[in-house]
């Protein structure tokens, strides 16, 4: 039987043009027509058990090896749909990444591999972000990276290690599910599918963020009254001491600022005690400040007041004893998130008289104190004061206050 001359004709080009592209590899060609063409071959590897592979505009369709002819300066998407018992893992050739669609310009002939794994050995690790900080979770071999949910296919067995990393202000605070503990790493082999969360909180003190991070130094940081987002405020942490310390940096260091005055005369015989501040431990649990704590203040002068020798002033308090003029002092919370609480402050001692300006009422930055005795000594200083120099002051109480 003689074959039609149309069908040897196009058997005859079909086999000129396999030559070609044998001859060529994936090279672009001149068709009969005219109409320049490359050629895209598919290759499919690994464990691949069904799903499909197809291009935009059509052309390939396929699940093994597969090769299509397109107009030269075509854009081509492929796009990759795995079976329910195998992950795609990635593209390889003129294709990269692991997005399951890839889109390339026929400018030349191309070759593409699309991998596949089986998922009958596999393990997920699906990771979700906690609290109320916030950070991210990587892992290694890699497969994890986020910062919110995400999971990871593993071969059964592996290890995996995890490791949180808390942002700029948040602070790692542990793992729960298949881990746990307060170790910024974990480490686990996967042997089934497992959950992990990372919690991430917002610092409420030096000593937290301590613990998460053993190797932080001294230095300013962020810390939230009871680690509400809202509430934040600038400390300066002092991790050298055990536990480590929070202060507020006191932005009014002038001669005329934060002082605390024991004015001699009267029953007070010597030259003035004066000491300045420039940072206020507080307990950030409290916001109580520390008055009597002077790593970061200076004094001048020294008073005799009978076998006691006073050197030194605690905050907020101002003292004298029945002297022409009254003791002094200043509070300047300026640049702090914080006030000096109502009714924090009070009189004491023996007929005592002073002024508070202006009065406090939970919501004053600035307060000038004065503070005398009727004959014995008298003081204006945080309530509870009892004799407050040296180290004999009273906690200063304080309100949150942006």
């Amino acid at each position: 039987m003689k074959t039609p001359t149309l069908l040897l004709s196009r058997s005859a080009l079909g086999l000129a043009m396999g030559f070609v592209l044998v001859h060529a590899g994936c090279g672009s060609f001149q068709n009969p027509d005219s109409a320049s063409v490359a050629a895209l071959n598919l290759v499919v590897a690994g464990d691949f058990s069904g799903g499909s592979i197809v291009s935009q505009p059509a052309g390939i369709d396929c699940g093994s090896v597969c090769s299509s002819l397109f107009n030269t300066g075509t854009k081509v998407d492929l796009t990759v749909t795995p079976s329910d018992s195998s992950d795609f893992v990635g593209w390889e050739g003129a294709c990269t990444g692991s997005s399951p669609t890839c889109s390339l310009t026929m400018d030349a002939g191309k070759n593409v591999t699309a991998t596949f794994r089986s998922k009958l050995n596999r393990a997920n690790l699906s990771v979700t972000l906690g609290g109320a900080g916030g950070g991210s979770v990587s892992s290694q071999p890699f497969g994890i990276q986020c910062a919110g949910s995400c999971s990871g296919g593993y071969d059964k067995g592996t290890m995996v290690t995890l490791t949180a990393e808390p942002d700029s202000t948040s602070v790692f605070s542990g793992w729960t599910g298949a881990c746990t503990g307060a170790a910024r790493t974990c480490a686990l082999t996967l042997t089934a599918d497992v959950q992990v969360m990372a919690n991430f909180a917002n610092p409420s003190s030096c000593e937290q963020i301590r613990a998460d991070n053993p190797t932080a130094t001294n230095g300013n940081r962020k810390l939230f009254v009871n680690g509400d987002k809202t509430k934040a405020f600038d400390v300066y942490c002092h991790m050298a001491a055990t536990p480590a310390l929070t202060y507020l940096n006191l932005t009014k260091t002038t001669p005329a600022d934060n002082f605390s005055q024991f004015t001699t005369g009267g029953g007070a015989t010597g030259t003035t005690v004066k000491t300045s501040y420039t940072k206020l431990r507080i307990d950030p649990a409290t916001l109580k400040v520390d008055t009597n704590d002077m790593r970061f203040a200076s004094s001048t002068g020294a008073i005799s007041k009978g076998t006691t020798n006073v050197t030194s002033m605690p905050y907020a308090t101002a003292i004298a004893c029945g002297a022409p003029t009254a003791g002094a002092a200043n509070i300047d919370l300026t640049g702090t998130q914080f006030a000096v609480a109502m009714g924090a402050l009070g009189l004491g001692g023996t007929m005592p008289t002073g002024t508070t300006t202006p009065t406090p009422n939970g919501q004053i930055r600035v307060l000038n104190l004065t503070g005398n005795g009727g004959g014995t000594c008298g003081w204006n200083a945080p309530v509870g004061s009892n004799n407050p120099y040296n180290m004999g002051g009273s906690p200063l109480d304080l309100v949150f206050f942006p």
